[in-house]
């Protein structure tokens, strides 16, 4: 008789596994991403010291650059301001007390006066970049 007769032929194996997911504060993002962007260190060595993929930390600076990370996205209406030879106003009268922003003749942004105005900031940047 052969030994390995005597031995079950099905084997239940009980795996346990935690998963690699893990959850970051909005803090501990943007600290990692601000490293990332140091002199001397590139992106590939910063994942590998905090254990991320780099694709993740390229979502995080993209959303960092964008002002996504952080408190959460919050929205501006943006309406475009359609040329008026008689030079009034084709925006609705606003509800709430807002800020208004000229940047040119086509270019005009409300704030409202509840708003981040960190985020507001963000935004007139990106808007000052792309102009």
């Amino acid at each position: 008789m052969d030994a390995h007769e005597d031995t079950p032929r099905i084997q239940v194996l009980s795996v346990s596994d935690t998963g690699r997911r893990r959850r970051w504060s909005d803090d501990e993002k943007i600290r990692i991403v601000e490293e990332s962007f140091g002199d001397g260190v590139t992106l590939a060595e910063v994942a590998r010291r905090h254990d991320v993929s780099r694709s993740q930390l390229y979502d995080w600076r993209y959303r960092h650059k964008n002002g996504l990370l952080g408190s959460g996205p919050q929205f501006l209406r943006v309406m475009k301001i359609e040329d008026a030879s008689d030079g009034s106003d084709t925006a609705p009268a606003p509800q709430v007390p807002v800020m208004t922003i000229d940047l040119g003749p086509r270019c005009r942004v409300a704030i409202p006066s509840g708003f981040d105005m960190e985020a507001a900031a963000h935004l007139l940047n990106g808007l000052m970049v792309r102009s």
